[in-house]
């Protein structure tokens, strides 16, 4: 991956997980705080939290192709940062109660949901686009093929 393709990585990985984020804070809160209100620096936290979870792409940039058994390796040195980052951000946290451990089970499984979200989302998006490709090569092809 080169450089121009990590920073397309990092800005798509960040808007999918402000949004991700965004909505696994709602259904979270509503669960466990349901009487719970915030200002608007809640608003915040999820662009807080997208922008340290992105850090960890920053293990997947390489100058060669990775191997497979590289890449799996890589991707789950990803993940467990990302559970590292997430968990040092919100234990601190003095408006999450940390030492419950229902609420840090849920905010670790919810971290491995929205990881596996991010990734079947952009699965999906190189699928369609290599498929758009794809089809504009053939119509090239039968252009100069007559």
């Amino acid at each position: 991956m080169g450089i121009k393709e990590l920073i397309n990585d990092i800005l798509t990985t960040y808007i999918t997980l402000v949004t991700l984020i965004t909505a696994l804070l709602y259904v979270l809160g509503s669960y466990f705080f349901p009487d719970a209100a915030f200002g608007y620096e809640g608003f915040a936290s999820p662009l807080i939290f997208a922008a340290y979870a992105t850090l960890p792409n920053l293990l997947m940039y390489s100058r060669k192709e990775l191997t497979t058994k590289s890449y799996i390796i890589r991707k789950s040195l990803q993940f467990i940062l990302i559970e590292i980052i997430v968990l040092t951000i919100a234990i601190p946290d003095k408006d999450v109660y940390m030492n419950q451990p229902a609420i840090v089970t849920a905010l670790t499984m919810s971290v491995f949901v929205i990881f596996v979200l991010t990734h079947l989302y952009d699965f999906f998006k190189n699928l369609v686009s290599a498929k758009r490709m794809t089809a504009e090569l053939m119509l090239f092809q039968q252009k100069y093929k007559n």
